[in-house]
């Protein structure tokens, strides 16, 4: 089934179950010595602690959200190398006060300008990265 609702792009990502979920969320209490009464709606967010109760897996609703379709990950170590970038970028963000949008091309221009500096070659830099993300992303051929 293709959730386009309240789970839309929601998956395990351990068992692949999409059709419900354990969300923990917010909700407002009117709360008097009589007892307890609900005010307004209630709301999550992708830091919410997720559960699929098909196979248990538990983590914050963000690891539920279905990703693009990704390059091969021989090593298993391809989250690790976004979520260092990912930590590069954001204090980058905080530093800068850039744009989530624009983050990326600035920080690579500003790398440019700080090879400048430094006597390095980015361009030399840039097809050494290039060279280490295939391989990264190609996938072992069998023996």
């Amino acid at each position: 089934m293709t959730n386009t609702n309240c789970l839309e792009d929601i998956r395990c990502p351990k068992c692949g179950q999409e059709d419900r979920f354990f969300i923990t969320g917010c909700a407002q209490f009117e709360v008097t010595d009589d007892g307890s009464e609900a005010v307004g709606g209630h709301e999550w967010d992708d830091e919410s602690s997720t559960r699929c109760p098909g196979c248990g897996h538990d983590a914050p609703l963000k690891d539920f959200r279905v990703r693009p379709d990704l390059p091969p990950d021989p090593e298993g170590k391809n989250d690790d190398h976004a979520a260092w970038a990912g930590a590069a970028v954001a204090r980058f963000i905080e530093v800068t006060a850039t744009d989530e949008e624009d983050a990326l091309g600035d920080l690579l221009a500003d790398l440019m300008h700080w090879s400048d500096r430094n006597n390095y070659d980015f361009d030399a830099a840039l097809d050494r990265a290039r060279l280490h993300y295939e391989a990264e992303t190609t996938p072992e051929s069998s023996p």
